[in-house]
């Protein structure tokens, strides 16, 4: 009896450290199964792209190139080497006046790399003008005014662009090419009577016509929010020099044969801003 007791006592203290011991082993084998927490992924926003095409809108300021006309004189096809030049005339006075300048434009552009290359077309009105006036006497009787004046009613381009990209929604660009505008000349000489300066006579005449020539230029444009970008750029347009002639048609001169003679140089400077969308 005795023994028997003290093997019963051994085996309930047994008990308990055995179930803890069944306990712990199971909470283990549980833990070893549950997930393992991982510290959350950064997410970086894919760069943005500025392949693709795009359209716009732009506004600016255009202003006349220097210079004024080339050559502005009065000749005769009667009368051999009859002729007023406006450097014979005493100078009155010009002007170059600046205007505002705004239109569209479309174009595409690939990426490779940090290199953008594009082409860009735009139409845009202009008001961009210049005037010639110049007045000289005839022997006491006549007061002569020689006048001209050129004026860029819209101009549009065609150009290549070749652009860097410091960072990624950030490019730096060139530009140039082919350029083309409506440009109205016109010329006159007018006759006052000496004495009283009331009109006497005069030849006038005006020619509207499309000239081609080239533009160059440079700028930066920044993506803004999803797919629009706001861009700056400078341009110099140059269409060109041209020569008008405009005859007497009202028979001011009877028997001379008359004519004025405009040679204009048609060049002018553009800033503006464009804000433009990728499609």
């Amino acid at each position: 009896m005795g023994l028997g007791n003290k093997m019963k006592r051994i085996l309930f203290s047994l008990v308990p450290a055995t179930a803890m011991a069944v306990a712990l082993s199971c909470s283990a084998a549980m833990a070893a199964d549950l997930p393992v927490r991982k510290a959350p992924v950064a997410y970086a926003a894919p760069a943005f792209s500025w392949t693709g095409f795009y359209a716009g809108v732009n506004a600016g300021y255009a202003w006349n190139g220097g210079g004024d006309f080339d050559h502005v004189d009065v000749n005769s096809t009667v009368i051999p080497g009859f002729s007023r030049a406006a450097d014979g005339f005493d100078f009155l006075g010009n002007s170059n006046k600046g205007s505002f300048t705004g239109g569209g434009q479309i174009g595409y552009n690939y990426q490779m790399g940090n290199i953008v290359l594009g082409l860009e077309a735009d139409i845009n009105y202009a008001g961009v003008k210049k005037n010639y006036a110049a007045g000289g006497d005839r022997a006491g009787v006549y007061h002569d005014v020689l006048s001209a004046e050129s004026k860029v009613q819209w101009f549009g381009t065609v150009r290549p662009r070749l652009g860097f990209l410091p960072t990624d929604r950030l490019m730096m660009f060139v530009t140039g090419g082919l350029a083309y505008g409506q440009v109205k000349t016109s010329a006159g000489i007018n006759d006052y009577d000496y004495a009283t300066g009331a009109p006497f006579a005069g030849i006038n005449g005006s020619k509207t016509e499309t000239r081609t020539g080239y533009t160059v230029g440079g700028g930066i444009e920044y993506a803004l929010a999803g797919n629009v970008s706001l861009k700056g750029e400078y341009s110099y347009v140059d269409l060109g020099s041209t020569t008008h002639r405009f005859y007497d048609n009202d028979v001011s001169y009877p028997g001379y044969g008359l004519y004025v003679t405009a040679k204009d140089d048609v060049n002018f400077h553009v800033v503006r801003a464009g804000l433009n969308y990728k499609f």
